[in-house]
């Protein structure tokens, strides 16, 4: 079992779990890949050979590639029955936990980019305080996920 689920209060059951999505690295990527050209473009014009920033740039990638597995194992968002969680970390731990009898409203943003990936942000409002967990797969899932809590919320306390 894991860190969330050893942590459940009773009665509590997990309906859904989100995921960091990839694209949320695609920045650092890019820029690796600039930096790469540039060493590329300049060892060619001072006629050094060029493999050499190619094995550096496939020695940090690999580097890169294990870091981002390691983010997005260790990055959870999970909607209870009663609460939503998110936990971060690889060496230290940060968790939220958001009761969602406390929530408002549910925004999803979405780019051009994100509707085409399926990324995007979900804003949680609670208050005057909001919410954002940016870069979530799946973000339109997730906020039917939790609409679909809150309005089970809501009929359990309707019949009681």
């Amino acid at each position: 079992m894991g860190f969330i689920e050893n942590n459940l209060s009773t009665n509590e059951r997990i309906i859904y779990k989100g995921r960091l999505h990839w694209f949320a690295f695609m920045g650092g990527i890019s820029l690796l890949f600039v930096i790469w050209l540039v060493a590329v473009g300049i060892c060619l014009y001072n006629n050094i050979e060029w493999w050499i920033p190619t094995l550096i740039t496939a020695l940090v990638l690999i580097c890169g590639y294990i870091y981002i597995s390691l983010v997005m194992k260790n990055t959870e968002y999970y909607i209870t029955n009663r609460r939503l969680i998110v936990k971060k970390g690889i060496l230290e731990r940060q968790t939220t936990e958001l009761r969602l009898s406390k929530c408002e409203g549910v925004m999803v943003e979405q780019s051009m980019l994100g509707r085409l990936f399926n990324y995007g942000t979900i804003s949680i409002t609670t208050g005057e305080v909001v919410n954002n967990y940016e870069f979530l797969a799946r973000p339109v899932k997730f906020r039917t996920m939790i609409n679909e809590v809150l309005d089970m919320n809501q009929d359990e306390a309707d019949k009681a």
